[in-house]
């Protein structure tokens, strides 16, 4: 992984930890609103991927009332380039954690899952209707969604991933 001062300027944007541990930090409170447990490790690694790439985002609905095995079946362009964009994501989502649980953004429980500890109120609610808060609503979208559809193993076999 290149180092802070060594990244593009659009790398260093886009892929900023601090950003990206926000994402994570939504779907773990999505993931924990919907059946009140920790998200599993693996799935968290699905979230910059689905988010941040812009077709992917777009695409996703509005309401977790789709399932998101039909979805997938319906979007199966979604699948393209996935596994490779997850790959390259990887270190950037493992940074993000570290950064994210350094600053009690994020947790383990005993039982292993990844939670969002209650926080002071950010100021995130003055991103609205920006492409940065488009991003946070479907990460909080995601893990709502992923906690509703099934085992981590399930829900990485949907997209065509292995653990």
């Amino acid at each position: 992984m290149i180092q802070w001062k060594e990244r593009p300027v659009e790398v260093a944007n886009l892929l900023n930890p601090a950003f990206c541990a926000l994402l994570l930090r939504q779907a773990a409170l999505g993931y924990q609103k919907q059946i009140e447990q920790g998200i599993d490790l693996p799935l968290l690694f699905l979230v910059l991927p689905l988010v941040l790439h812009k077709t992917t985002r777009e695409s996703l609905p509005k309401t977790s009332v789709t399932r998101l095995h039909v979805w997938v079946q319906q979007h199966q362009e979604v699948r393209v380039g996935l596994t490779q964009r997850t790959n390259a994501l990887q270190p950037y989502t493992r940074e993000s954690i570290i950064y994210a649980m350094q600053r009690n953004a994020l947790s383990i429980t005993t039982e292993g899952g990844i939670i969002a500890p209650k926080m002071k109120k950010s100021n995130v609610d003055s991103l609205v209707d920006t492409e940065a808060s488009q991003c946070l609503d479907k990460a909080l979208f995601l893990g709502r969604w992923f906690a509703s559809a099934g085992s981590t193993v399930s829900v990485m076999s949907m997209f065509g991933l292995r653990i």
